[in-house]
Formats: structure tokens, sequence, C-alpha cells
């Protein structure tokens, strides 16, 4: 933050694109102390959209694609990390931000640093929006806008290799942890526009971890071709996790199942639908999946087993997870119970799944920790399908290893009452016994005991 107070106080002097300086000194005098989510004052006070980057006060971790050439027709994007805190200023009017990259400018030494410096004008309700490089130290004309309907557009002018440029900033998929902005340039007057940036923000707390919000969950069941199980694994764990989590998703586990040895398992979650289709279309259009979908699609046989789920109740979501593996073996077992219902036992049987069938699940050794149930809503991404041969109730169970799952199958299998309690819930709308799964956590799977 030192080195943001140098710059702006360097510049409160020169009133720059008609940045005052009473608006820099405030913004140099921001603490140094920010928490994960900064408090900011009640939108009750104000509703001109001057609260509207209240979600973006605190620490994010950011994917950069940037467009290596602008305006040539290239596609030649490079991808690159930063952090960023950001923290409110003159009470709630502006913001300020300072983003640390691990890119390095072309010809230049020493890590991409930046600023954004957001002022809200309260005669003319918009948004000016002042950024600075430490590749020049120069704050750029602002680019000026507003919020509407949950998207943010600012416009503005900037030189692009000597010529003026139409530039367009645009803010989108914002939820309370995870935001996406975009830039683009026209050199036809706003005909026609090229995007030549994207940042997605995933927030961190104060451990440095991401913050996470799974309001949906897919349960996704892989058949692969014979033997190449831990060929799709390797490729998942090395180029799909960061990437897919940078992008609004969180993946949550990936597994063995340990009873089909070309079976690989993995769940994935979302704060929501509308969030889901934004970060899939932005995973499956972007690089990543671009350069490596042919050597993954070639492992598999089938990709269409999906569950698409909610918490059943509130609390009865996964519980946060210790940091994801890094390659160390994992011995503990994941359950997976899958109930398949009938239409008319959707909306009885999780009572009767929490009194009848979960005690003996506990008594037998299982550690419930989750339960789920199909959410109903509408496939926003048919390009993956879903399931439709539910509805479903799913648990999820933990054990330390093998052993004590060998161990909870046999309390089962002598459990009269298990037996009982299962053969009434067929009665009652269980269209089979609850398919289980074991499953064995890969090495950099989140979800392990």
């Amino acid at each position: 933050m030192e080195r943001l107070r140098q710059l702006l106080q360097t510049h409160a002097g020169r009133n720059h694109a008609g940045l005052n300086a009473a608006a820099l000194a405030m913004a140099a005098g921001a603490h140094d102390a920010v928490p994960a989510r900064l408090a900011t004052p009640s939108r009750e006070l104000a509703d001109d959209g001057r609260h509207d980057f209240d979600f973006l006060h605190g620490r994010w971790q950011i994917r950069n694609e940037r467009l290596r050439r602008r305006l040539v027709g290239s596609q030649d994007w490079e991808v690159f990390h930063a952090n960023q805190v950001c923290q409110p200023l003159l009470g709630g009017l502006g913001n300020v931000d300072d983003f640390v990259s691990d890119w390095t400018r072309p010809g230049l030494d020493g890590r991409f640093l930046g600023m954004t410096l957001r002022l809200f004008r309260v005669d003319t309700g918009q948004w000016h929006l002042y950024w600075a490089g430490n590749h020049d130290g120069v704050l750029e004309a602002p680019m000026v806008g507003s919020f509407a309907d949950g998207v943010g557009t600012f416009h503005g002018t900037l030189e692009h290799e000597g010529r003026p440029v139409r530039v367009r900033f645009t803010w989108d998929q914002v939820s309370a942890n995870a935001a996406h902005w975009q830039q683009a340039f026209s050199d036809d007057d706003g005909r026609t526009w090229e995007t030549n940036w994207h940042m997605w923000f995933r927030r961190l707390d104060e451990a440095g971890r991401l913050v996470h919000d799974d309001a949906v969950i897919e349960l996704r069941q892989y058949t692969t071709q014979p033997g190449r199980r831990d060929e799709l694994i390797d490729l998942f764990e090395r180029e799909f996790v960061e990437t897919q989590e940078a992008v609004g998703m969180h993946v949550i586990g990936q597994f063995r199942d340990l009873d089909a040895c070309d079976r690989y398992v993995w769940l994935r979650g979302f704060p929501g639908m509308p969030e889901r289709k934004a970060a899939l279309t932005s995973f499956y259009s972007g690089p990543v999946w671009q350069r490596h979908r042919d050597a993954a699609n070639a492992t598999l046989l089938d990709n269409d087993d999906v569950l698409l789920l909610r918490p059943a109740r509130s609390g009865a979501g996964f519980p946060a997870s210790a940091p994801r593996g890094e390659g160390e073996t994992a011995t503990g077992v994941i359950e997976a119970g899958i109930c398949m219902l009938d239409a008319a036992a959707e909306h009885g049987f999780l009572d009767r799944f929490e009194r009848e069938l979960a005690p003996r699940l506990r008594e037998a050794g299982a550690e419930l920790i989750s339960v789920y149930v199909t959410d109903p809503s509408e496939n926003t991404f048919p390009r993956l399908p879903v399931r439709e041969d539910g509805p479903f109730l799913v648990w999820f169970a933990r054990f330390s290893d093998v052993q004590a799952h060998h161990r909870y199958e046999a309390a089962l299998v002598a459990d009269a009452a298990w037996r009982e309690a299962v053969a009434r819930a067929i009665r009652d709308g269980l269209k089979q016994l609850p398919q289980r799964l074991r499953l064995a956590p890969t090495p950099r799977s989140e979800l392990r005991t």
C-alpha cells in the first residue's frame, strides 16, 4: 500500500483527467489492514448507484486472460494471475484497489502492478474509473458509466499504438464471492468491438483461501476408455482444477470409484444457476479447455451421467474442506448414496431419510457429511446434459479407510432395522435399493478424510 500512496501523491497535484487532490489524498490515507469483506454504508442510505461497487471490497484472487496483440484479428491469449485488495473511500462514494500480478510486461523488469481509483459522482449518478500501472505511473483518462440489471458498462477513449481507440469496460457475473471484468477496444467508432482482456475474480478469506458458495452442485460420473482413468486424472488435476475455479466454479472433489476400474467421479459447485451458466460458458469457450479438450475427450466413453443437486436443507451441504491436496496419497473413502425416487415420494422422502435411514447409517459407522436433493431448475447449459430420470436424494459419508467402510458394510448387512427401513421406503416411492459408490479421493481432491 505504500507504493500506492506514493503513486497517488505524485498525481495529487496534477488534477489529471478531472481528478481532484482531495480525493487523491483520501485514497492515499487508506488503511493498510483490510479484512476479507469490508463493511460499507447501508444501501438503505442511498440507492442512486453509489453502492454498486460494494461487492468489490476485500481480497481477491484474479485469473487474467489477455490478448497479446490487439485489433489485428489475433487469438493468441496469455494467462497470468494476480491478487488484489480493494477498500472503500469517502464513505462509500469511491474505492481504490492495489493489483499485484505475476506477469512481466514485455521489455520491462519486475512484476506488473496496477491500481484503479473509482469515484461516484452524485450529480450525474455515474462512476468514473481511473487506472494506473507501474509501466508508466500515469493515471489514464476515466472510464465513465454505471450499472443496470446487474451489469456495469463503462466507456472512454485511450491511446493504442499511437492512435485513439474507444474502450469499453464490462462488469458482470457478480455474486457474493465472484465477479468478471472484461475490456474491449473499437477502432471504428463503436460499430464493432474486440474483447482483449478478461479478469475472473474469486474472493479470498483472511487465511488466503478461496471463499465458496455452493448453492448448486453437479455429481459427475464419467466412464473412461479401458485403462485410461489415471491418464484423465493426471490431466484433470494438472489443467482443470484452478482454471475452473478461476472462472467461478468450485471443484469440490475428484475420486476413483473403487468398484469400477474405469469410472471417474467428481463434484463441482456454483453459487447459483445463472452463475453456473456464466462459469461454464467462460471455461468451455476459454483457452485452457480449447487447448486440452481433445486429450480429455479421448479418454472418455461416457460423460453424461450427471446429477444437478442442491442442499436438502439449510446447512445440509458440504462443510468447509481442508486445503487441497498436492500430490499426497489419500487413504480415506467417501460414500455417495444415490436414492432414485418417484415423483410422488420426492417431498416426503427427505423426512423419511432423516428419521429412518440416516440413524441406521450412523449406527453402522458412517460419518454423514451432507445430503442433497435434485435441483429442479432448467439446465441453462444444455451443451452438458444432466439426468432427468429422477428425482434423487444423495447422501455423502466419510470413512477413515477402506477397512472402516468394510466394517460399515457388514454392520448394515446384519442390521434388520436397516433392511426394514429400506423395504418401507421402496413401498413408498424409492425406485430401487440405494446405489452406494465407494470413492477414493485422488491426490488433489479437496473433499477427503
